[in-house]
């Protein structure tokens, strides 16, 4: 087990304890712990590569990490009502259809998968710090309240409903190109 691993599984174990503070009230525990969170996730990457501590464990928890974050994130919003459920599902479901896609390719039709064959795309990277920016000034408004606050989550809303649309759009894109690509070389 590396230090970054470590680091993960620590990022991973603040997960519930972040949804349970936000959940039960208490928004502003719930944003320490959600900056804690990224700080931490930047620090396994950091130890992974200037340690040379990139290994297939890290390469799985890291971005599981990151989904389940996510995930917690969305879930608690939309049960505090500070982000609509609809975004939620689009979130949610953009990242389910990935892993089941992922796991189509992966264990149905054989093809392997890896971060450098099947990087994230741009766009997806966009949507993804959309969504944590979305996150981020939901817990704001908690915080602070206010109109302007209140304007800016839900400006953030749509642009993380846009970004999240594009992006599953480009993944599915991708996916059907892949498939095409698969079916050609097994009938070769």
């Amino acid at each position: 087990m590396t230090t970054a691993n470590i680091v993960t599984l620590f990022r991973i174990a603040l997960i519930p304890v972040f949804g349970l503070a936000w959940w039960s009230g208490r928004p502003m525990l719930a944003l320490i712990l959600f900056i804690v969170a990224a700080l931490t996730d930047s620090l396994d990457g950091f130890i992974a590569r200037a340690f040379n501590q990139i290994s297939p464990l890290g390469q799985v928890l890291d971005p599981a990490a990151d989904k389940l974050m996510l995930f917690t994130c969305f879930l608690v919003a939309a049960v505090r009502h500070v982000i609509p459920v609809w975004l939620v599902a689009l979130v949610i479901g953009r990242d389910l259809l990935l892993g089941l896609g992922t796991f189509i390719f992966a264990f149905v039709l054989r093809v392997r998968i890896s971060a450098d064959r099947w990087p994230p795309t741009r766009v997806g990277k966009y949507a993804t710090f959309c969504e944590i920016l979305t996150v981020g000034c939901a817990l704001g408004w908690e915080i602070i309240g206010g109109d302007l606050v209140r304007s800016f989550v839900g400006a953030m809303v749509l642009l993380s409903a846009v970004l999240t649309t594009l992006s599953a759009i480009q993944y599915a894109s991708r996916a059907a190109r892949a498939f095409k690509t698969t079916q050609k070389e097994s009938h070769v």
